[in-house]
């Protein structure tokens, strides 16, 4: 019977020391497996657009979609007011093929510059012989991370070559004066009532090349001789009422500016091509 005793108090012992050993190994295994939660095994977080570069289509604008990084940026020679009478696609999703797979190349004259919201330089140009205005997107640096090595290099320093020629942009429309090349990829915006926007939506967006003939900051224009509206500078037509039609006035084809205030006052360049009373 002591025998037994004996032998029974060395297994509760024995067991004992088993389960002090057990809980020791299962505090320090909690221990070890915290941190490892905190580096590695906590859900990885995704990767999500730099603060400030959203915008509508933004994949696209910045050749960061698929088809963006297989454009070859060959430039094709082109007018402004060519592109603003291409047609629109119906939907705007995807990059649509055609246009928004082309690079194209336009003299302009540069007529303002902004710092838009998503970082982008939006610069409003003009065709020199209508007036016709669109726009033209630099991308910032920081929102072109998608895109290949050899288009980010491309739009960074389109984007440095009208900062060293127009000087830096601030959050307000600023005007300049000046003729520049650019070339940039097709791209059509939603009509948001942008200033200076070409009627079909089209942009240069993003610019990958930028050559300033000139740029400055423009003294303020003379007032309009008296009684003649400012928006048609070549010829001499009172500003409304009463509004005229083509058929009240002995001028044709005559040039029609879009960046003074009130343009257009008689609707005279109803498609905005910068020429009132077409034949």
């Amino acid at each position: 019977m002591g025998d037994f005793t004996a032998t029974r108090e060395v297994h509760n012992v024995a067991r004992v020391r088993i389960s002090k050993r057990t809980a020791l190994a299962a505090t320090c295994l909690g221990l070890a497996i915290l941190p490892l939660a905190r580096v590695g095994l906590a859900p990885a977080k995704t990767a999500s657009t730099p603060a400030g570069c959203s915008g509508v289509r933004g994949a696209v604008k910045r050749l960061s979609d698929p088809a963006g990084r297989s454009l070859s940026l060959k430039q094709k020679p082109a007018t402004i007011r060519k592109l603003r009478r291409a047609h629109a696609p119906r939907q705007l999703g995807r990059r649509n093929k055609g246009i928004e797979r082309t690079t194209f190349r336009v003299t302009g004259r540069l007529v303002e510059m902004r710092l838009e919201e998503d970082l982008d330089i939006n610069l409003v140009i003009a065709d020199p012989r209508t007036g016709a205005t669109m726009i033209a997107a630099f991308p910032s640096a920081t929102c072109t991370g998608g895109a290949t090595r050899k288009a980010r290099a491309k739009m960074t320093r389109a984007r440095s070559a009208l900062l060293a020629a127009c000087g830096a942009p601030t959050s307000s429309w600023q005007k300049l004066d000046g003729t520049g090349a650019i070339a940039g990829v097709g791209f059509f915006d939603p009509d948001r009532g942008q200033e200076g926007a070409a009627p079909n939506g089209l942009e240069l967006h993003p610019v990958v090349s930028f050559t300033a003939s000139s740029c400055s900051v423009p003294a303020e224009p003379p007032p309009p001789p008296e009684n003649c509206a400012a928006s048609y500078p070549t010829v001499c037509i009172p500003p409304p009422p009463p509004h005229l039609k083509c058929s009240d006035i002995p001028y044709a084809n005559f040039v029609v500016r879009w960046d003074v205030p009130h343009p257009d006052p008689h609707h005279f360049d109803k498609d905005r091509d910068g020429i009132g009373c077409e034949t």
